[in-house]
């Protein structure tokens, strides 16, 4: 349990990372000791909280100029048409902001996820120099991904085996985007970018109709 396991060689996807990605995660001869276990869930919690917090801040923020763009457009409406012009203006600097935000902080967001997804490999990793009934971490991984996939039967036998997972093993289990990364960081932001360009138009569209004189 707390002796250092070599590494086995595979023909996984892992072989094409770089030399210094194999150094960092372990994969250079040596896999990551089990008494580190405690450390390395207190690494994952760490960067797992910031994570969270970040998303939140940015969908938060995101809403807010959402509210004040939608009281933008109604300006643009109510106010006489000379000084519409001011609100117009106000919304596209508003909605320009708000999607160069919005893509630096997915590009934050996704780099804070890349840093939990390390920390879950790496305890995988230590759980293999475990028994298989002291894996919690990696039963647990095993449950989260039951939910969307077909083949965890498969991966559960190879991740509960006296051996443990292989690299191409890990990869399948801890993947770059599960189905909540995929909803969070790609489909919501995608959704809010969507909403800024419509209230763009919108507001620019209704501009132009009152100028026209086809609205009021």
């Amino acid at each position: 349990m707390t002796g250092i396991v070599p590494h086995r060689p595979t023909d996984s996807p892992s072989s094409e990372r770089t030399p210094l990605e194999h150094r960092l995660e372990g994969l250079d001869g040596h896999h990551a000791a089990a008494p580190q276990l405690g450390f390395m869930l207190a690494g994952a919690q760490w960067r797992d909280s910031w994570l969270h917090g970040f998303r939140s801040l940015y969908l938060v923020m995101e809403v807010i100029l959402l509210g004040l763009a939608g009281g933008l457009l109604v300006s643009i409406l109510t106010l006489e048409v000379s000084r519409a012009w001011v609100p117009a203006v106000l919304l596209i600097v508003d909605s320009t902001g708000s999607l160069l935000l919005l893509m630096r902080m997915r590009r934050a967001a996704l780099g804070l996820g890349d840093d939990v997804r390390f920390w879950h490999r790496e305890i995988v990793r230590a759980e293999r120099e475990l028994p298989p009934e002291r894996r919690v971490f990696t039963r647990f991984k095993l449950l989260q991904r039951s939910r969307n996939h077909a083949d965890t039967s498969e991966l559960t036998g190879l991740a509960l085996s006296e051996t443990g997972l292989d690299e191409a093993g890990l990869d399948r289990l801890i993947e770059p985007f599960s189905a909540t990364r995929r909803l969070i960081e790609n489909r919501v932001p995608t959704l809010i970018a969507v909403l800024w360009v419509s209230w763009s138009i919108a507001g620019v569209g209704a501009l132009c109709l009152r100028l026209a004189h086809i609205i009021g």
